[in-house]
């Protein structure tokens, strides 16, 4: 499993004032945070998970913090650390004063690290950071992450709550990758106490309603409406890097406390070109060499696939315009997306692998019998589903609103915001803010 670390970072001599030295004064055009980069052997860490460093500068102490980077290789057998945001501690602390106040079962293991550098290992991560928090509080909200007492919290979690997180983090996930948007927020994810209802709540900077009162500062997001229903919701908005102008207002919206919620779907719209998509979640299960999902009449799914039918039949009795802006290779909105592993994982900003597909298309297959065992049972596989769509094509797809409703269309929102609501899941509504890019071009012409 994809998973956080700590690096334990002994800088040579002779490398330590150039370090220090662009640290403080580099930065560029194209990197305007300064980040400074060091040979080290090469370790075993994904480039989707956090990785804090533990500099020295001083031989026998730890001098300093960063945001680690696993790059690119630095030579035969090495590979170059990036340091981002390096920061010194309230003062240098000795390998001895750390030492002093770690448990003796893993003391041995950070010792070692400590004298020859490198990953500390999982268990002795978290005995580190909080002997170092608790020497220099001020660098304890950078570190809180990686520490003993979040990891505990982690574990505390039921296991319907962990897997409710898993399918709204995904559903964040799924939404910033269609804004091309950054998915590093994900990581700053943190438990919060037991009224935790959504993965927006341990976000930094997300606004908890408890009532009805705010409503009106989303007055305009299409089938908010139905939000202003239920007792709990989220939000928070997320900004482009690169352009501050192109924003992603997230809504997480749920009736049932968190441990009984029956997981989540996405809504995305994207505002310039009035169109929305939505997408449902479906945990596939092992069985013997491979993964499956399995459903008969009159189930749970075969209900939901009936709402969605009966919603479709509403949307195609509203006509779609004439502007351009309002073509769709699909106006079919729904979308299901069979996943063989529901895992939640604060330390991966990467997406559930799975199998999308189209609402059309799953009817399509089942009536054709693709999904008809041998017995007459249900079951979809990766072997048998035939054609499928992948994250980056879903995601290609949706971002230009080549699929979806038309503008016309989105008029029904409310109703669908409301039917996900009743069935128990939390409801993620992502919408998307930013011109069409042709909108500059028009105005220039006219």
């Amino acid at each position: 499993m994809v998973a956080a670390g700590g690096y334990i970072l002994q800088v040579p001599k002779d490398r330590r004032k150039l370090l220090l030295d662009e640290a403080e004064h580099g930065g560029s055009f194209y990197s305007p945070k300064p980040f400074v980069s060091e040979p080290v052997p090469r370790f075993d860490h994904s480039r989707r998970a956090p990785l804090a460093v533990f500099a020295s500068f001083e031989d026998g102490f730890i001098t300093h913090i960063a945001g680690g980077r696993k790059g690119q290789s630095a030579g035969t057998g090495l590979v170059r650390l990036n340091l981002e945001e390096l920061q010194p501690l309230k003062r240098p602390v000795s390998f001895d004063e750390i030492l002093a106040g770690i448990d003796i079962r893993v003391a041995r293991h950070v010792k070692q690290r400590l004298e020859t550098g490198g990953l500390l290992p999982p268990k002795s991560l978290g005995a580190f950071v909080d002997r170092i928090t608790q020497i220099d509080e001020t660098v304890s909200p950078r570190l809180a992450r990686y520490s003993e007492r979040r990891a505990q919290a982690l574990r505390r979690l039921e296991p319907r709550a962990r897997e409710n997180l898993a399918y709204q983090k995904e559903t964040l996930g799924l939404a910033l990758e269609i804004a091309g948007m950054s998915r590093d927020d994900l990581l700053a994810w943190t438990p919060t106490d037991a009224s935790q209802q959504s993965f927006l709540d341990g976000l930094p900077g997300a606004q908890v309603r408890e009532d009805a009162m705010l409503l009106s500062d989303f007055s305009t997001v299409p089938g908010f409406e139905a939000v202003g229903e239920i007792t709990h919701y989220g939000s928070k908005v997320f900004a482009s890097e690169e352009d501050s102008s192109k924003r992603l207002t997230v809504i997480m919206a749920n009736r049932l406390p968190l441990e009984q919620q029956t997981g989540a779907d996405l809504i995305y719209f994207n505002e310039a070109y009035r169109s929305f998509v939505m997408v449902q979640y479906k945990a596939m299960e092992k069985r013997e060499d491979e993964v499956e999902f399995r459903w008969q009449a009159k189930d749970q799914f075969c209900d939901e696939v009936e709402r969605m039918e009966a919603l479709l039949e509403e949307l195609r009795k509203l006509p779609s315009g004439e502007h351009p802006d309002g073509f769709r290779f699909s106006d079919n909105p729904f979308f299901l997306k069979f996943c063989p592993r529901v895992v939640f994982n604060p330390d991966d900003k990467g997406l559930f692998k799975g199998i999308y597909l189209p609402l059309d298309l799953w009817k399509r297959a089942d009536a054709a019998g693709l999904f008809t065992g041998p017995r007459g049972g249900k079951v979809l596989t990766f072997k048998n589903v035939g054609r499928r769509i992948n994250n980056s094509e879903f995601v290609g797809l949706v971002a230009g609103s080549w699929i979806g409703t038309s503008i016309e269309q989105s008029a029904v929102l409310s109703e669908i915001v409301r039917q996900v609501l009743e069935t128990g899941k939390t409801v993620t509504i992502a919408i998307k803010h930013t011109p069409p890019p042709h909108a500059p071009e028009m105005e220039a012409a006219g």
